[in-house]
């Protein structure tokens, strides 16, 4: 409930709290009113599909957002599909970090094509630079580089 007042909020660290799914689906309800939110970190949180659902659906309404970190969950194919919103609709968002939940072909190629939207190319490289402010990191276990165009 306090996430509700706090519209000015610009960073939220929440890693390795064990909120999973109902406190996902009640964090997302809560940055729905968080427009100067640039960083969220939900990492390790044993959030699945039905949590990466709602944050996908409430990161639309944070104007800032440019740092996701989904990393270590219970997130498969379905919640990768609903994370593809998150790179439509949120043209700052320029890292997201998802490796180490459970996302096979059909969610890597949806974030794949979600983030070819919004760049001139793609990259496969084996051990990916340190992402420059202009790109979108995903999923270190495949390596891929998705540089935005700008």
């Amino acid at each position: 409930g306090a996430l509700i007042l706090c519209n000015q909020i610009q960073e939220l660290d929440l890693d390795y709290n064990n909120i999973g799914d109902i406190g996902a689906v009640a964090l997302s309800e809560a940055l729905r009113n968080c427009p100067s939110l640039f960083r969220l970190n939900v990492g390790e949180n044993s959030i699945g599909d039905k949590g990466a659902t709602a944050l996908s659906g409430a990161l639309i309404h944070c104007n800032q957002i440019q740092r996701l970190n989904l990393h270590s969950n219970n997130i498969s194919d379905i919640g990768a599909v609903a994370l593809c919103e998150a790179l439509r609709n949120c043209p700052r968002l320029h890292r997201l970090e998802i490796g180490g939940n459970y996302i096979g072909d059909r969610g890597k190629a949806a974030l794949t094509e979600a983030a070819k939207t919004r760049v001139s190319g793609l990259e496969d490289q084996e051990t990916p630079p340190p992402p420059p402010h202009s790109s979108i990191s995903y999923d270190p276990e495949t390596s891929l580089r998705l540089p935005l165009d700008s």
